[in-house]
């Protein structure tokens, strides 16, 4: 049996029970708990599923024990994603009375969800019909429709919660209006029935975002976008964005818009508005250990590699980058006579020193041990290089330690500019060629830039 079939069956064996063989402890298995809407007009109102049974007695009774034949016609089924559906059909009730045969219709719809793989009823609603109508796709489908949009707003709404939800908005993108807004007590953007879409998303992005993630924030959820999403199939879409609070604190939070059309084809979505600060900056803080080295607050080898290798990628105007390699003259003794600790400090404060000294676009590294790098993103003529350097090795002279602070140490630096072949291990290798030559050559405490002759 495919899944039509079995919604067809659920519809049928609600209907006949109720009808014709008055089970109604079966039709009642066919309904979740928190069904609603059954009855004909402003009769047999139900809110949950308790509400059902004085609605099922009273249809069966006004039947009496009169012979009944349900006949099926126009019936219609459609598909709301997997677990949603609603089925609609004319309804022919034809009962016999002392000889007598009495015919009428009602138009009879229904919303459905999949529950542990079974369809349970999570809407019904009956319309008396005459005799002569045969299209029914006015009433009864589009009510079945609205109503389980409104059912699976709820649901989605008390699901998400649990995820830190600030507000939940229902969007109409064919005529670019908000339809419906679900706030909590959490700060969000209030919005109106009717209010234009692009209108509050463009206030939102201008107030709230700084310039690039405000470019991207509104080509992402413009409805020309999101059109073009959902034709290539795209139903869901979801961005993470940090934004200025009234207050004036920063607040990470992620816009989650589905995408659905209604009976007529028009497109419209749900944005669900959720807080995620404490998890993004759990999720940062593990990235920020993973990149970095614990002991010194600067990258560490294996991030250092990446970075610059996307850097060697980016960086391609001439005359710029360069890389530093910076190693600490003597460590070993100073660890040998000092001890850990003093060594520690050492690597600090050089960590330290180096970050003031270049800028937040440069990648700062510790290869480990006494060896620390420096990728410079700047313009890489000698005068400018020899600066850098010697304000490095002025910054490790500067550290003092034993001996009532009279003990102090020195740094060698190796330096090599970037050409256009170069990638991460070349680069690396020329500064390091440089840095043999300072120790070697110059006595330490000292630099020098790398030249291919």
């Amino acid at each position: 049996m495919n899944e039509q079939e079995r919604i067809r069956e659920c519809f049928c064996v609600f209907i006949e029970g109720s009808l014709v063989s008055n089970d109604n402890n079966n039709v009642m298995k066919l309904f979740a708990d928190d069904v609603m809407g059954i009855g004909m007009g402003a009769q047999g109102i139900v809110r949950c599923k308790e509400d059902l049974w004085p609605i099922l007695l009273n249809t069966r009774d006004g039947l009496g024990n009169s012979k009944t034949e349900i006949r099926y016609s126009n019936m219609q089924i459609r598909y709301y994603g997997d677990d949603y559906a609603s089925i609609c059909a004319t309804v022919t009730i034809l009962t016999n009375i002392k000889d007598e045969q009495l015919k009428s219709h009602i138009g009879q719809c229904a919303s459905m969800r999949r529950i542990e793989g079974k369809w349970k009823m999570i809407m019904a609603q009956a319309t008396p019909l005459s005799v002569d109508i045969e299209d029914i796709e006015a009433y009864p489908l589009s009510f079945a429709e609205d109503e389980i949009e409104t059912y699976r707003m709820h649901e989605q709404f008390s699901n998400i919660m649990r995820r830190n939800i600030i507000a939940i908005y229902k969007i109409d993108f064919e005529i670019g209006e908000f339809e419906d807004y679900t706030p909590t007590e959490k700060y969000s953007t209030p919005v109106t029935r009717g209010d234009r879409y692009e209108t509050v998303l463009f206030t939102l992005a201008n107030e709230k975002l700084d310039g690039k993630m405000r470019l991207k924030f509104i080509e992402t959820f413009s409805i020309d976008h999101l059109s073009q999403c959902y034709h290539n199939g795209i139903t869901d879409l979801s961005l993470d964005f940090e934004i200025l609070q009234p207050d004036g604190k920063k607040l990470w939070q992620r816009n989650s818009l589905h995408l659905f059309t209604d009976i007529k084809g028009h497109l419209k979505g749900y944005l669900y508005l959720i807080d995620i600060d404490h998890e993004k900056h759990q999720e940062l803080k593990l990235i920020r250990q993973a990149e970095l080295d614990l002991a010194t607050d600067v990258y560490n080898k294996g991030t250092v590699r990446q970075k610059v290798e996307l850097a060697l990628a980016l960086y391609r105007k001439s005359g710029t980058c360069a890389f530093f390699m910076v190693d600490l003259d003597y460590f070993k003794h100073i660890n040998d006579t000092y001890g850990h600790a003093i060594g520690d400090y050492v690597i600090r404060k050089t960590a330290d020193g180096l970050k003031k000294i270049f800028r937040e676009e440069d990648i700062i590294g510790r290869f480990g041990g006494d060896e620390f790098c420096v990728f410079y993103t700047g313009k890489n003529s000698d005068e400018i290089l020899s600066q850098k350097a010697q304000q490095i090795c002025e910054v490790v002279r500067s550290i003092h330690f034993g001996n009532n602070g009279k003990e102090g140490c020195s740094a060698s630096i190796g330096i090599a500019r970037r050409t256009e072949a170069d990638d991460f291990e070349s680069i690396s290798h020329k500064a390091d060629v440089a840095l043999y030559l300072v120790k070697n050559q110059k006595g330490r405490d000292d630099f020098a830039i790398y030249h291919e002759d």
